[in-house]
């Protein structure tokens, strides 16, 4: 077995690891500029997001890479893509240990992005229903049509948007 490939391997885990960290503090911040409302911490930290993006999909091909060599030289087949943990467990002593250990933490990392995403989306949608709903009464868009009558005299009961602005006094 060759000590240096793991060691590649482990090394190329450890960055992308860092990376995926890097990335939940980013998600953190940009939660924290949501609930502010602060634009401009929004956008820095949008930027440097998609800068990270960049980085960590250039490091998933050279993890992608050192993985295939692992498994080749453990004699794991490649297709279907060995996961870390079947190379963790291939891998024999402190080695395969340390590979698995790092296994679980990155997939730890990547579940909490997920939830960290999941939660600014909903966030970013239940403020966009705030804003149409607030601007939807300032616009009157959710007036009735007209006077609230037809051409031949019967009440109208549909409204535009929205929810009626006024009580009706029919019970």
């Amino acid at each position: 077995m060759d000590i240096t490939l793991i060691s590649q391997l482990s090394e190329a885990l450890q960055e992308h690891t860092a990376r995926y960290q890097e990335l939940i503090d980013f998600l953190e911040d940009e939660k924290k500029y949501l609930l502010n409302l602060d634009l401009d911490g929004l956008l820095l930290v949008s930027k440097a997001k998609e800068k990270l993006a960049k980085i960590i999909l250039a490091s998933n091909e050279k993890l992608t890479e050192k993985i295939a060599c692992a498994a080749l030289m453990l004699g794991l087949p490649l297709d279907p893509p060995p996961t870390l943990a079947a190379i963790a467990m291939a891998t024999p002593g402190p080695f395969g240990a340390k590979l698995s250990e790092m296994a679980s933490t990155l997939a730890r990392l990547k579940n909490l992005i997920v939830r960290e995403n999941a939660t600014a989306k909903h966030f970013v949608e239940h403020s966009l229903e705030l804003v149409t709903e607030s601007l939807n009464i300032l616009s009157g868009a959710n007036q009735l049509k007209g006077d609230g009558y037809s051409s031949d005299g019967k009440k109208e009961k549909t409204v535009k948007r929205g929810l009626p602005s006024k009580l009706s006094r029919e019970v």
